[in-house]
């Protein structure tokens, strides 16, 4: 029986219990996620949504309900964005003044927030933007917690938007313009844009080659949403990167189910 038909199966009879919870930590605004307490005989999982979205994107909701009922300790948080208790999705148009450090720093947040809960194996679990994030975390402040990386439709870290023009024009309240991710005009501080511009393609590549925990990329083999061979480069590094035949950007459709597969796979759990 597939994993994935298993835990379909388990969550119809009995569904686990999720709990939304918020903390603050000095000089961040408060922020929340979703907790779901698991088996300590299992990594927990730390799962990061994608760009401008929460922890309710359909890839990170259907991964934290499935993780659960397979037994592990879920949490989901949603990066504030400079915004408190964040509940919705930022669109493109808003104020952007988030950074990347702010990102880190939440996570690092987060991390300990779990292990006050008694957790101390934890695995980074990211879609999209969230895997190089969660990969940004995992190569800037090893922490002895987090025993792997899995990237889901890790992006090239540059996306559409490219380096920014060296003289790049800041408007009247000092925020620049410019194509950034699916954002066709995305407004922020030059300094808040340029801290995600800076991981590059290059830079990326070069940090999972640094890496001190195992990294497990799962790519699409259909995803459009990633430039020129981005999936040989990694195949190149020394990440374990597997391939979903067929499956685009956000592993929907017939495709979660073998992404769920996958995942529970480098989690280290058996078929049923």
């Amino acid at each position: 029986m597939p994993i994935w038909l298993f835990l379909l199966l388990a969550t119809l009879v009995s569904a686990p219990r999720a709990d939304l919870v918020e903390s603050t930590w000095p000089g961040q605004a408060p922020a929340r996620a979703e907790y779901r307490a698991g088996s300590p005989d299992k990594p927990a999982v730390l799962l990061l949504h994608g760009f401008l979205q929460t922890h309710e994107f359909p890839v990170i909701h259907r991964l934290t309900e499935s993780l659960n009922s397979a037994g592990h300790t879920v949490l989901a948080p949603t990066l504030t964005l400079g915004i408190p208790l964040r509940k919705r999705s930022l669109a493109c148009e808003a104020l952007h003044t988030h950074s990347q450090a702010d990102a880190i720093a939440e996570l690092d947040a987060w991390l300990g927030w779990l292990k006050g809960k008694g957790v101390r194996s934890v695995v980074l679990l990211g879609h999209s933007f969230g895997s190089m994030q969660s990969l940004a975390y995992a190569a800037t402040r090893p922490n002895p917690m987090v025993k792997g990386l899995i990237g889901i439709s890790i992006i090239e870290g540059r996306l559409s938007g490219g380096r920014m023009p060296a003289k790049t024009l800041a408007d009247d309240q000092g925020f620049v313009t410019q194509p950034f991710s699916f954002c066709k005009k995305y407004r922020a501080p030059q300094a808040s844009l340029a801290s995600y511009l800076a991981w590059s393609p290059e830079r990326v590549l070069r940090e999972v080659g640094r890496l001190r925990v195992p990294a497990t990329f799962i790519m699409g083999g259909k995803d459009e949403r990633l430039g020129p061979d981005w999936i040989g480069q990694l195949q190149r590094t020394r990440a374990t990167v597997r391939i979903i035949a067929g499956a685009d950007h956000f592993m929907d459709g017939e495709y979660e189910f073998d992404l769920l597969d996958m995942v529970l796979e480098e989690l280290g759990d058996k078929r049923p």
